[in-house]
């Protein structure tokens, strides 16, 4: 089939440090890779993430518009007619008000994955955006689920058209790196930007837990942000570890960076799922982090990754310590990371899992 790809929040980019960028273009790799030829549309954007009414409906406007050129411009024959539809990361914030509607007009299936329905914003700042996004949802032939937490929230829109579309990455360079690290005190690894809120308080978390690890250990921090100075200083309170903050790195070195570390340690509060679990995983590294919104979706507790309740500092270092400790354990979750990572949530599984899911679907 010949699938138009739009992305409601931003363009998709394989090698930016967003996961939101990266999770669309892989998409599209997959969708390639499953056979699809894919047109990538470079069609208005509809986010809005300050809740402004007046931008929402000048955005809704210039959708609209850009709709009916869209169209145009297939009857014409300057731009090839798609047998299906396919938007990414569609919710209040980002509403689709573009595909919906070529869908209807051109009558070929129509597809959303990462789709997150809020009720509780159907009233508010984000009202007309909510409505677009729920229009579109409700639209869909099928709603393609990252996560658990997701697919809840869907199921309460249309339970029959709802699929699992677990998260998954090119595995490839992380598997190839390489490492051996037998013989010395296991190195820690946190990557993840310093912009949010959410990240802070990981941050943090990571912190306080360092701090209760009595044996001195080394930890590097990847990232940067807004926030850096305040991270900086929340770890001042494990004086004993040795840490090393390289600011942002590029994504395409991180393979190599993760092949220097042995053990990811990353909290993930309020994470949507974190693309970098999978990373670390396929690199051969087993996770410590909370059990909390999307991070159960992107590792195996107990077999790839130690997970604790949210904001539970002690029981974090004490999972943390676990792996320092215990080498055998660590090896062995490391080679289960791998596994999985490669096996289970490689780009190649999930062209597999495309395939399958968009064969239900028929173009008119």
């Amino acid at each position: 089939m010949r699938i138009a790809f739009y992305s409601a929040i931003t363009q998709p980019k394989a090698d930016k440090a967003s996961g939101i960028s990266r999770v669309g273009a892989l998409i599209v790799q997959a969708l390639e890779r499953a056979g699809h030829a894919v047109d990538v549309t470079r069609l208005p954007r509809s986010f809005d993430g300050k809740g402004d009414a007046a931008r929402q409906a000048h955005l809704f406007s210039e959708c609209e518009n850009a709709a009916t050129n869209y169209l145009e411009a297939i009857a014409l024959g300057r731009e090839p007619r798609p047998d299906l539809w396919f938007s990414y990361h569609v919710y209040y914030k980002s509403p689709d008000w573009i595909g919906p509607r070529i869908a209807r007009t051109l009558n070929i299936p129509y597809v959303i994955a990462e789709g997150s329905h809020a009720p509780k914003r159907a009233n508010g700042p984000w009202a007309l955006s909510h409505q677009g996004a729920a229009k579109a949802l409700a639209a869909a032939d099928r709603l393609l689920a990252m996560t658990s937490f997701d697919r809840v929230c869907l199921e309460w829109i249309a339970k029959d058209r709802v699929r699992d579309l677990k998260p998954f990455i090119d595995s490839t360079p992380f598997a190839q790196a390489g490492r051996n690290h037998l013989g010395k005190r296991p190195q820690l690894l946190a990557v993840a930007m310093m912009r949010n809120d959410r990240k802070l308080a990981s941050y943090r978390l990571l912190a306080q837990a360092l701090g209760k690890i009595p044996a001195p250990a080394a930890l590097t921090i990847a990232g940067d942000g807004v926030h850096r100075a305040e991270i900086e200083h929340a770890f001042k309170a494990a004086p004993h570890h040795q840490l090393r903050f390289l600011g942002a790195v590029a994504h395409a070195e991180l393979p190599a960076l993760m092949a220097e570390n042995d053990i990811f340690a990353w909290p993930g509060l309020g994470e949507a799922y974190g693309l970098v679990y999978l990373e670390a995983q396929a690199a051969g590294l087993p996770v410590v982090a909370c059990n909390d919104r999307g991070v159960p979706d992107v590792v195996v507790s107990g077999e790839t990754a130690l997970l604790c309740a949210p904001n539970d500092a002690g029981a974090y270092a004490r999972n943390l310590q676990a792996l320092i400790e215990d080498d055998a354990l660590r090896l062995a979750m490391g080679r289960q990371a791998q596994r999985f990572a490669t096996q289970e949530r490689d780009v190649a599984t999930a062209a597999e899992s495309l395939r399958v899911i968009l064969s239900e679907l028929r173009p008119a």
